[in-house]
């Protein structure tokens, strides 16, 4: 208080003044809860002329008054510091707050507006006049409450729910990704995600070192999740990570297949590798649903030893969940270079068992796609599509490029660019199995996240037999396929008039009525 009080009191209200318009302009420019930091940039704004007037009318120099000058100089001081304290932080990690935040906006509004009522008492008689303005803007204050935009609130249930039932689903991880994205203001680039995913990280590592372990735990299971999606996936680091498991298999000298650890199988389970290691309060680690399930059978001991339990809480095991991941990744990388040497074999039973790998792998986790592509596997395919007579075989690899472009734009321009769709368009023309398959994967390579893909379509016109194979599948016996077709045809037309007379030169004229109907 001694420092306050030798500045004059007229002094010590425009220095008030001025902090509280800079406070208010700074809560406007907060990205995350905006409504919350507007309504105290609001209340701030109120607060102005007030304090303008109390300069004006010339405040008493009373030690009620500094007293009550100081409570609200401290407390918009403490507002001023929550906004600086969320301007910077990543926004992602600000979403998951987003409660705490509007709980601290509602804090500090509340505390302002009981500093606001000191000061009216302390100034009652010079603003007699504007008393019920002033009285409430306090009260109003005092009682304020805010809560939480209901459109993020509903983006973390959602985001709560998948991580706690360990979604591994590209496409939850997509849309989540994207939610979160645009309740933020973020765009949906790579680029950028990825740096946004690196701040998230270092929000993690901050956490880790404030020991706050729940904390850190929940980030890592948020930022695995959000790193499945498309837009997180840096082809850089994919590449980095690919690279550093092969030269582990490498210096291990591992060619074919890495048994799992002991530690890595559930005592309950015992033959299957665990996927979400849980410790119990003995220090047994079993697979989450498993010892879930053991719980409700009644069971109150210890799996591996018997032992009674007196506590039943599960503890995620986080370092054994990521050496069990490193191993998969590690027999991932074997199998992945097994099937390239299979296809590269020109043995049509061994290049059959290859693509049965890579289905597999695309199964088991989407990161194989990235890697498989990385290995050159995408361009063997496709020179395979083009080179082999077994009709078997080329169903085989239709339906095994389908899924290793299945929502992958890097993947989908690979196959183009290696000349997949003129071989796609040959297979068109066989016979309904194979042309079935052919299109579907047509279909797919058509579409991209925004839509239709021109580059591809272009391809597929510069093809002189597309436009009568794809005829043909409207008149032939499958339905799935006649209907794909059609969509295909329907859209080739629409970009491209010469597809129209090529589409009535193979009898096809429904194109060329409707163009004539519409003049």
């Amino acid at each position: 208080m001694a420092l306050v009080e030798l500045i004059p009191i007229g002094t010590f209200l425009a220095l008030l003044t001025k902090e509280v318009v800079e406070t208010a302009l700074a809560a406007k420019d907060v990205l995350i809860e905006k409504e919350s930091f507007r309504v105290l940039a609001n209340y701030l704004d109120d607060i102005e002329p007030v304090l303008k007037e109390l300069q004006v009318r010339g405040l008493k120099d009373t030690q009620a008054a500094r007293k009550a000058l100081k409570f609200l100089k401290d407390d918009v001081k403490n507002a001023k510091n929550l906004i600086e304290k969320y301007r910077n932080r990543a926004p992602f990690y600000l979403l998951l707050q987003c409660r705490r935040i509007v709980k601290e906006v509602q804090d500090v509004t509340q505390d302002i507006g009981r500093s606001m009522a000191s000061l009216s008492l302390a100034s009652a008689e010079i603003l007699s006049d504007i008393s019920e303005k002033v009285n409430k803007l306090h009260y109003d204050m005092q009682r304020a409450e805010f809560e939480a935009s209901q459109s993020q609130l509903r983006t973390l249930e959602k985001l709560y729910q998948g991580v706690q039932e360990q979604k591994s689903d590209q496409n939850f991880a997509n849309d989540m990704l994207e939610e979160i994205a645009r309740a933020v203001g973020v765009p949906i680039e790579p680029s950028e995600i990825s740096k946004q995913l690196a701040n998230f990280r270092r929000e993690k590592e901050e956490a880790a070192e404030r020991k706050e372990q729940m904390e850190v735990l929940f980030l890592e299971q948020v930022i695995k999740l959000l790193s499945r999606a498309d837009a997180a996936n840096d082809l850089e680091e994919i590449k980095a990570q690919y690279e550093r498991r092969v030269q582990t298999i490498e210096k291990y000298k591992q060619d074919e297949y890495i048994p799992p650890l002991k530690t890595f199988l559930c005592p309950i389970e015992r033959t299957t590798v665990m996927v979400d290691p849980v410790s119990l309060c003995t220090g047994t680690t079993c697979e989450r649903a498993a010892i879930g399930a053991w719980f409700n059978n009644g069971q109150r001991t210890d799996p591996e030893t018997g032992q009674f339990l007196d506590d039943l809480t599960l503890r995620s095991n986080v370092c054994l969940r990521q050496s069990i991941e490193e191993w998969r990744e590690l027999n991932y990388c074997l199998k992945i270079r097994s099937a390239k040497g299979k296809l590269m074999s020109g043995v049509d039973s061994k290049a059959e068992e290859a693509l049965g790998q890579i289905q597999e792998l695309i199964n088991d986790n989407s990161i194989n796609k990235d890697w498989i592509a990385i290995e050159g596997i995408i361009e063997i395919i496709v020179s395979l599509l083009g080179s082999l007579h077994n009709k078997g075989m080329r169903k085989r690899i239709l339906i095994t490029l389908k899924a290793v472009i299945d929502e992958h734009a890097r993947n989908k321009d690979r196959v183009v660019e290696s000349g997949g769709v003129d071989q796609v368009v040959h297979c068109l023309g066989r016979d309904p199995v194979i042309s079935r398959a052919a299109v579907e994967l047509l279909f797919e390579l058509l579409h991209d996240g925004s839509g239709w893909n021109l580059s591809v379509s272009k391809k597929l016109t510069q093809q002189n037999s597309a436009i009568l194979f794809l005829v043909m599948l409207l008149k032939g016996p499958t339905k799935e396929s006649a209907e794909k077709a059609e969509q295909i045809l329907l859209k080739l037309c629409q970009e491209d008039d010469e597809n129209i007379s090529r589409a009535a030169a193979a009898n096809w004229y429904k194109p060329l009525i409707s163009r004539l109907c519409q003049g």
